[in-house]
């Protein structure tokens, strides 16, 4: 498993890839332009590495439970969770995936994919199998 980054300041911003390099960034670079989409580029990219989640406002980010977070924008939502194992990595995030505002029922199926995602991240960052990306060149 491997992540790529998003977005770097005080927090990192990171998202697991499939085995094909695609990953919730590629997605939503690949989109089409909609101010939901925009927007949430712009929080994904800017707005969360300087400042951090959104955490207080729950119509942009709210708690799924078990760990689990989304990022809301019109029409898009992007699932998450805070790093945590050994190593532990301050002020790190992880994003799973992109889903479309879809009724709750049909998102139940996304929580639990993100929930399988993280449960996957953890067990490949215990083992050594995680590849981080490369630090940018200062």
């Amino acid at each position: 498993m491997h992540l790529v980054r998003m977005g770097r300041a005080v927090w990192d911003v990171l998202a697991i890839a499939d085995e094909d390099g695609g990953s919730v960034w590629q997605v939503l670079q690949n989109l089409r332009e909609g101010a939901g989409v925009e927007r949430m580029r712009v929080t994904l990219e800017q707005e969360v590495p300087l400042n951090g989640p959104p955490t207080m406002n729950t119509t942009r980010c709210r708690v799924l439970g078990e760990g689990i977070y989304e990022f809301k924008e019109t029409g898009v939502r992007v699932l998450w969770f805070y790093d945590e194992g050994e190593p532990v990595r301050r002020r790190c995030i992880i994003c799973t995936h992109y889903s479309p505002k879809v009724k709750t029922k049909e998102f139940q199926k996304e929580i639990s994919k993100a929930r399988r995602m993280r449960e996957a991240y953890l067990i490949a960052k215990s083992t050594g199998k995680l590849k981080w990306p490369k630090e940018d060149k200062k």
